[in-house]
């Protein structure tokens, strides 16, 4: 195909009424999707490592304002995209309708796949060893157990989504390709391995898409290279960059991940490997027992930590001197061994004994759980970075991600980056974000919404009488959101701030027969879920603040979007402490506020899609109106307001 010399208004011909798009199911000609093409395209064409930043309200159609310049460009010049989202539902919209339409349309054809993170995987010797261990029940007879086993012999991607179990399911865990126990190169599967076929098609494609937290992941501050080469980074959601930065750095340890990488199977394992090595295993046996002893001594020390003290600000000293004095030999003792392996992965043969391949993984296992301990333990760089005991493991994260970032980027050699969001501004341009992400970008383009929201939508803030630590604020609030959800037929999605609110209000919903019907975060796969509440236009929704992104339902099945709160964080949450400590008092106006007013507009945003879309918001918060200093609806100026009070309970 031949784009060379594309003049700008062709490009934006392509996003009118006969353009590329005009194909799509509800097409709307918006000139800011077109816009925002045009500047990518000229971005992209100036050649050099920069970077665009663009807020695309939602609306705009920003996926595809996205793609096509990219696609052209990288068609023309034998190019490879790597688009990230923040989560798998836009990595699904992207993969199962966004780029098939692409590729019908544009007049040369393209491969293109999705990578997701190893966990999403099955691990072919996991699967292998649950069908040989009996089928383990896991609260159900064996029956996932047994799922899995027929699923695995006919699946083509391995990818777990497609069994359908529920997220958080313990089968899923079980058999998923995750580094713990990973065999690497010594895995008798390593040939079959899903998680490697992938990576090897990915080289084939002219657009990969993946997630932020396998970006980071691999990409360590420069120090290792994404396992597929790409010309030009497009990060969509990239107001989520800094929070997959965080969370790819972070680190944790529990005393059941411990006590696997010291069990008696590890330590058998690890003794085989030490005799196949041809190394003595006179120091570590003695020291073994030590270590096993120390490691209960030190979790039964965090668990009798009254709450009020889960967050460190200074060193375990204590509980980290008994670490380095019992486990300290044991993991010096066990890191000998990787000279050895490391020679004989060189070796070139078709089959290793298996002592090896299984000593290889209980030695990693075991070295990383230490290391991680050891970390946390050491309560490293506080207020920089915030370590914490959630009742069952003790973890560890930065504060900030901004060097991560900038880090990252700045390691992409000669790759333009462009980062787009619907909720890049915080009323100060894109500072808070560059502050967020550490990203400056050299080119910047905010676009304005192609909705007329002050006579499409409305906004009713409902003050229940009662905060949120009250006692019977969850009753109150679901009795609310039920009268809501019947008043408008249904047709709702309900955000709930807590996973306690979200269990109070599906009994409520569930507990009597509806005219729609209730869907319910934990009932399924979110995907899944998702595709019920598009095709049943009178059902409702209700999910955690996670569901607040990837929604898109225009028109009649989606009218009604309510929030029980501000979407502050938890003044408790380590973090929001660490940081607060970190940035003084200016710590609320200037981190809490704008990145509470971000994600409210990314919650409301799910409520106009189109612009024959009409409904409501509703925020079950008095303090949006009593604390106007916060001016938390400061980008809904124009929105008509309505304010209900509640004198008692409805």
């Amino acid at each position: 195909m031949g784009v060379v010399g594309l003049k700008p208004k062709e490009m934006e011909a392509m996003f009118g009424e006969s353009g590329i798009l005009a194909g799509l199911p509800g097409f709307e000609p918006r000139p800011q999707q077109a816009v925002m093409a045009r500047r990518i395209w000229d971005f992209l064409s100036s050649g050099g490592q920069k970077t665009l930043a663009v807020e695309a309200p939602t609306g705009v159609g920003k996926s595809f304002a996205l793609l096509v310049p990219a696609l052209l460009w990288a068609l023309e010049g034998d190019k490879t995209v790597l688009f990230l989202t923040a989560g798998h539902a836009l990595q699904e919209q992207l993969f199962s309708k966004d780029l098939p339409f692409l590729a019908h349309v544009l007049p040369e054809s393209f491969e293109y796949g999705t990578l997701k993170g190893r966990s999403n995987y099955l691990c072919m010797k996991r699967g292998c060893d649950l069908e040989s261990g009996g089928f383990l029940s896991f609260g159900d007879g064996g029956a996932a157990s047994r799922n899995i086993s027929e699923w695995a012999s006919e699946t083509e991607s391995g990818d777990l989504s497609e069994l359908g179990l529920p997220e958080g399911h313990p089968a899923l865990a079980a058999v998923s390709a995750s580094r713990d126990g990973c065999l690497g190169r010594f895995c008798p599967f390593r040939k079959e391995c899903f998680l490697q076929r992938h990576y090897q098609q990915a080289r084939e494609w002219r657009v990969i898409v993946a997630n932020y937290h396998l970006f980071f992941s691999h990409l360590d501050g420069g120090e290792r290279a994404f396992p597929v080469s790409f010309d030009v980074l497009i990060c969509d959601e990239a107001h989520r960059i800094s929070e997959a930065a965080r969370s790819a750095a972070a680190r944790s340890a529990s005393a059941e991940r411990l006590r696997k990488a010291l069990s008696a199977r590890s330590l058998s394992d690890i003794e085989k490997c030490f005799r196949e090595s041809g190394l003595s295993t006179e120091r570590l046996n003695p020291s073994w027992a030590k270590a096993v002893a120390a490691i209960e001594r030190i979790f039964h020390s965090l668990s009798m930590l009254p709450k009020e003290e889960w967050i460190f600000r200074s060193p375990l000293a204590e509980l980290c001197h008994s670490l380095e004095e019992s486990m300290g030999l044991v993991a010096a003792e066990t890191e000998r061994l990787i000279p050895c392996l490391e020679k004989e992965c060189e070796k070139e043969t078709e089959e290793r004994p298996s002592a090896l391949a299984e000593g290889f993984a209980a030695a990693n296992r075991l070295l990383e759980a230490y290391g991680d301990l050891h970390w946390c333990l050491r309560v490293f760089d506080y207020p920089h970075w915030a370590t914490w005991w959630d009742g069952s493991r003790i973890q560890s994260a930065p504060v900030m991600a901004s060097n991560a970032v900038r880090e990252a980027v700045s390691s992409l050699s000669g790759v333009p980056v462009i980062c787009a969001s619907a909720t890049l501004s915080a009323g100060d341009g894109f500072r808070f974000w560059e502050k967020e992400t550490g990203i400056s970008p050299e080119e910047q383009l905010a676009l304005d919404s192609p909705f007329d929201l002050s006579s499409q939508m409305s906004i009713w803030v409902v003050d229940l009488g009662l905060k949120v630590t009250e006692g019977g604020y969850d009753e109150r609030a679901s009795r609310v959101i039920e009268k809501l959800c019947g008043d408008n037929g249904g047709r709702t999605l309900v955000l709930c701030s807590s996973m306690r609110l979200l269990r109070v209000v599906s009994e409520r919903l569930k507990g009597t027969p509806r005219d729609f019907l209730v869907l319910c975060q934990g009932d399924g796969p979110k995907g899944e879920l998702l595709e019920r509440f598009r095709a049943d236009t009178t059902s409702v929704l209700v999910g955690c603040l996670s569901f607040r992104e990837g929604i898109d339902v225009p028109g009649e099945g989606l009218t009604q979007v309510i929030l029980d709160r501000i979407p502050f964080p938890h003044p408790d949450d380590p973090l929001v402490r660490a940081r607060r400590d970190l940035e003084g008092k200016e710590s609320f106006i200037g981190s809490t506020l704008p990145m509470s007013r971000l994600l409210l507009r990314q919650a409301f945003g799910r409520l106009i899609r189109k612009k024959t879309d009409s409904g409501k918001a509703v925020l079950m918060d008095s303090r949006a109106l009593t604390r106007p200093d916060w001016q938390i609806l400061r980008d809904f100026e124009d929105v008509p307001l309505k304010r209900i009070r509640l004198g008692h309970a409805p």
